[in-house]
């Protein structure tokens, strides 16, 4: 293989496997040694009901996300199960039954979590602000508690359904009339700084950005994830993109599930979408969140001490 500049930043995600009873039946995690910084991610899917390995109420010393997603390509929102998550010291049990992102700032007790009746997979993937993951059981011995009550609850703002946008013609501005023919949504965590958007693309050829064949930077480290949505077989990608890195933009063909990673101030893009054979999910995950970025349209608040 020829040597390049930027390959070290472009990671094929590790293969998914069976994690076994009570857990992903086709699940991945990465962490520091994956990534390079203090991020680990686990994601996956669930072939049946049932409550969630490790069976009981976890609390941990750092921040951490969890996105519910739906995969029908069509209808994001569509979960396609119910999900029973118990959060905070009260135990207070939510029901989640679309796509869902849960924020759990660090100190927060949460579970355990049980997925009720399941008309479709989904894929659950959990952000922790950490390089090594290191949950503690707690509350072992306090019953679950009551229903939250809607929108009136202590926590009900940690517990965000998530709205999605149809990604038309000229959805990044004047200099880009492509379009992915899909859906995307942004989540903002509740008690921490961290920012993502997630998107089905359904179509190419597709560009992205608004100046779709410039490279761009930006204050902070963001990670492109490219991922199939087959819970059939989470192993496979259905297209062939094309990501440019750096100022030379030398290009990276992404055939296989994969993380571009973006450290701050680092050009990247064009990303092109060559051909596809079916959807597949596009995330960003900018785990120190997004402040000082004027070009994504955000406040002049630029945190130097963030990765």
């Amino acid at each position: 293989m020829a040597k390049t500049k930027y390959g070290h930043l472009i990671k094929t995600i590790p293969a998914f496997r069976d994690y076994g009873q009570g857990y992903y039946r086709q699940g991945t995690e990465m962490g520091r040694e994956f990534f390079g910084y203090d991020l680990h991610v686990k994601l996956g899917t669930f072939y049946n009901s049932g409550i969630i390995q490790p069976y009981q109420t976890q609390v941990c010393d750092y921040d951490q996300i969890m996105i519910w997603m739906g995969t029908d390509t069509d209808d994001l929102g569509l979960l396609g199960a119910q999900i029973e998550f118990c959060l905070g010291e009260e135990k207070e049990r939510f029901i989640i039954s679309t796509a869902t992102a849960v924020s759990i700032p660090k100190g927060l007790p949460y579970g355990p979590i049980t997925i009720g009746p399941m008309d479709r997979r989904f894929i659950q993937m959990t952000v922790s602000l950490t390089g090594e993951i290191n949950p503690k059981s707690t509350l072992e011995d306090k019953p679950i508690g009551p229903y939250a009550p809607w929108r009136a609850s202590k926590y009900s703002a940690n517990v965000a359904e998530l709205a999605f946008k149809r990604n038309g013609p000229w959805h990044y501005g004047p200099k880009n009339p492509d379009t992915n023919g899909g859906y995307i949504t942004d989540i903002e965590a509740v008690g921490f700084d961290y920012n993502m958007s997630y998107e089905s693309m359904k179509k190419a050829p597709y560009r992205f950005t608004p100046e779709p064949e410039k490279p761009h930077v930006h204050p902070y480290t963001e990670f492109l994830v490219f991922l199939g949505c087959d819970c059939n077989d989470l192993n496979e990608f259905p297209a062939e993109v094309e990501v440019c890195m750096g100022e030379e933009m030398e290009t990276h063909l992404v055939t296989k599930p994969t993380v571009a990673i973006q450290p701050k101030g680092h050009p990247h893009c064009p990303v092109r979408v060559l051909k596809q054979s079916k959807p597949w999910i596009f995330m960003v995950l900018r785990p120190w969140g997004m402040g000082g970025d004027v070009y994504s349209g955000w406040k002049e608040t630029a945190q130097k001490d963030r990765p």
